[in-house]
């Protein structure tokens, strides 16, 4: 089926979820809002990062600035993977020299067992809640995505207790503590579930899953170390609106994804997207997958040439959302979002 009059933003994603061919793919990049924008530094510099996501309406201002300013055919509610973590009575903060420290962390199963229950977790969420139904009312024609992270990536943060390159505990963790691992993810995906059905609530169009460390499953294990524990999420938010998966650093490993009940698969920027789409079983569409290091160090006319080259090999298959291969850096060039923004928006597609 071929999508050609749809008339707003959010019917031009909803199409494109569905695995249509539509006129353009629809666009928004993760991270969109962020350091790479004057207006959120601003926000930031006044509010703190912290301050920007428990306090609604500012989250909700901070998610419209990159809409206003490009133009992106969809939102993202303004929060952050670890707020789950906070609400599960694990804090966190900002380190000095960067980086992420939480305040205590997992040491024994006892920590896991004394986790509040996923009802008392949500309560302490309703923040989140809140900017959604501010961000509906603001865009009613554009499509707007919740998300959490997958109970694996959470759990990386939780165990190892700040964030690092490789998570040395957190993998060790699951190879020798096999049991204990189990507990914590019946947890977490208990917690997560019902903080993506409640989203789902608010009026969503998608919900993202953001397993940002799927790298760190043993190979071959993929599903068992965290794919079964993210199903959970996406049969929570899946009755009421799309599920797309963002499994980091598999781009070698598609084979262990290629199952996941997932409306649409977002993929780093290593993958083919045209060849990979054919690989997932129940996914629709694919998102993806401009590397994000083009916005910072290329000029204009490679944006658009890169872009364009993905969208070509795209289109006659259909099902493609427009994004980057992974968030975009701080250090982006507005010139260069501006560039792909016009390039998505512009394109003519040549269907097969």
């Amino acid at each position: 089926m071929i999508s050609l009059s749809t008339t707003t933003p959010r019917e031009l994603f909803l199409a494109a979820a569905r695995g249509e061919k539509t006129k353009r793919p629809p666009l928004w990049i993760m991270r969109q809002a962020g350091r790479y924008l004057p207006e959120y530094r601003a926000l930031k510099e006044k509010y703190g990062f912290l301050g920007i996501v428990k306090t609604p309406e500012i989250g909700a201002e901070a998610a419209l600035q990159p809409i206003r300013r490009f133009g992106f055919d969809c939102a993202i509610v303004f929060s952050d993977i670890l707020a789950m973590a906070e609400a599960l009575g694990f804090p966190y903060k900002f380190a000095d020299g960067g980086g992420i420290r939480l305040e205590r962390k997992i040491a024994s199963v006892r920590d896991i067992e004394n986790m509040p229950a996923p009802e008392n977790a949500a309560e302490k969420l309703q923040y989140v809640f809140d900017n959604l139904k501010i961000l509906r009312a603001e865009l009613p024609d554009r499509a707007i995505f919740g998300f959490c992270a997958s109970p694996l990536t959470l759990g990386a943060y939780m165990v190892e207790g700040a964030s690092s390159r490789d998570f040395p505990a957190y993998a060790n963790f699951i190879l020798e503590e096999p049991e204990t691992f189990k507990k914590l993810m019946e947890k977490l995906s208990a917690a997560l579930a019902l903080f993506a059905k409640i989203q789902s609530e608010s009026g969503i169009d998608a919900f993202q899953i953001f397993d940002s460390h799927a790298w760190l499953a043993p190979i071959g294990r993929w599903n068992e170390t965290s794919g079964k524990w993210s199903e959970k999420i996406s049969e929570a938010a899946g009755e009421r609106c799309a599920v797309a998966l963002f499994a980091n650093g598999m781009g070698k490993r598609l084979a262990e994804i290629a199952d996941f009940p997932a409306d649409i698969i977002s993929l780093d920027s290593s993958v083919e997207l045209d060849k990979a789409k054919a690989l997932f079983a129940k996914a629709n569409s694919v998102q993806g997958n401009l590397d994000p290091n083009l916005l910072s160090e290329a000029d204009e006319k490679s944006v658009e040439t890169e872009a364009l080259g993905i969208m070509q090999k795209m289109s006659p298959i259909g099902g493609h959302v427009f994004n980057l291969g992974h968030g975009i850096l701080p250090s982006a060039k507005i010139e260069n979002v501006e560039a792909l923004c016009q390039t998505v928006k512009n394109f003519k597609p040549i269907y097969g």
